[in-house]
């Protein structure tokens, strides 16, 4: 893969012959990158990563020096462009109600400031469903990525070389299953022998179906909603603490309030959802990246030892280059949680 180093300027410093590049894509947050180099190779002007073989580019946020006995080497690390929209807060509060997709390009035309270069792609059409919703105080990147996640959604930042532009916009990978029949078919199963070096993973110990979702108010004043995803079996409740979430009677009607409420605890619902999880190398794999997948894709995984057949979302593509080896790994359907993360959301 080819790399370009650009300047603080968008300009061309030099191409890098490097050793060793991690290219870690993922869909519903911004990735992000580590490249090795010979020390000698490295200069001080080099501030991004522009490759015209993927649609990221990283910002170099930190560079190592290292020393070892096979010489000095200097290692260039940091997020691709998405991770911008962090630097910029949603404050004062915005209120969205309509199409989700819509909604949040909305939020960050109003809130990305003076970030250079950067313009807002519009939607062809909205396809996500209605929501009301609000944000208060949150990274903007954050925000627009954790609510386009609950629509399958995603958030992607390319830059146009020849324009000299950044171009933001939301977007969806292709649905691949055997449901469907517009798009070839992707299947990774015990059948097709193309689950190399396979690790899968379910993991149902934070479930949570029934929310119980508290606003604004105080004791029996406040306002609670429910949001009920039990379809009348087993509750399994949370405690969805959103005072955080006001009520202005001049921005919202007390229905879309409650609505906004109801938003709120279908999103920490999402988060407390069984997680299945299939990583696998794909490298010399029946389906080929690029050409019959990518990143975002919906693909039929079925992993018969542990009984999981699912339909799951290329979530996490890395891409490990060095001499003349490529390595490629693809995480379908969930993130694993760190242990760290299980704790908290045990409660």
């Amino acid at each position: 893969m080819q790399l370009l180093a650009l300047d603080a300027e968008f300009q061309p410093v030099a191409y890098l012959p490097y050793l060793n590049l991690q290219w870690q894509r993922e869909y519903y947050s911004p990735g992000k990158f580590s490249v090795q180099l010979a020390a000698e190779n490295y200069d001080t002007r080099m501030a991004y990563l522009y490759t015209p073989d993927r649609p990221e580019m990283g910002i170099i946020q930190k560079p190592e020096l290292s020393e070892t006995v096979k010489g000095r080497f200097v290692q260039l690390s940091g997020f691709f462009l998405e991770h911008l929209l962090n630097d910029k807060l949603v404050y004062p509060t915005y209120y969205a109600a309509g199409a989700m997709d819509a909604a949040v390009l909305q939020m960050i035309t109003a809130y990305k400031s003076d970030i250079p270069k950067l313009e807002i792609l519009p939607l062809p059409a909205a396809v996500a469903e209605a929501s009301t919703w609000q944000v208060t105080g949150e990274a903007l990147g954050t925000a627009a990525c954790a609510k386009l996640k609950t629509v399958q959604m995603a958030l992607r930042c390319r830059y146009d070389y020849q324009q000299d532009k950044i171009r933001c916009e939301v977007w969806q990978g292709l649905d691949r299953t055997q449901s469907q029949t517009v798009n070839n078919w992707v299947v990774f199963s015990d059948g097709f022998r193309n689950l190399n070096q396979v690790v899968a993973s379910t993991d149902a110990s934070s479930l949570k179906n029934y929310a119980i979702v508290a606003g604004a108010g105080e004791g029996a004043e406040r306002e609670v909603q429910v949001v009920d995803q039990t379809g009348g079996g087993y509750a399994r409740q949370l405690w969805v603490d959103a005072r955080d979430l006001r009520w202005d009677e001049k921005e919202q009607t007390l229905a879309e309030y409650q609505a906004s409420l109801r938003q709120r605890g279908a999103e920490k619902l999402l988060e407390h959802q069984p997680i299945q999880n299939v990583e696998v190398d794909v490298t010399d794999g029946t389906f080929r990246y690029l050409r019959d997948f990518d990143l975002g894709d919906k693909v039929d995984v079925i992993v018969q030892d542990i009984g999981l057949a699912m339909e799951a979302r290329v979530v996490s593509v890395r891409e490990v280059f060095k001499a003349n080896d490529h390595i490629i790994t693809v995480t379908m359907g969930d993130k694993k949680l760190t242990q760290l993360q299980k704790a908290r959301m045990i409660y």
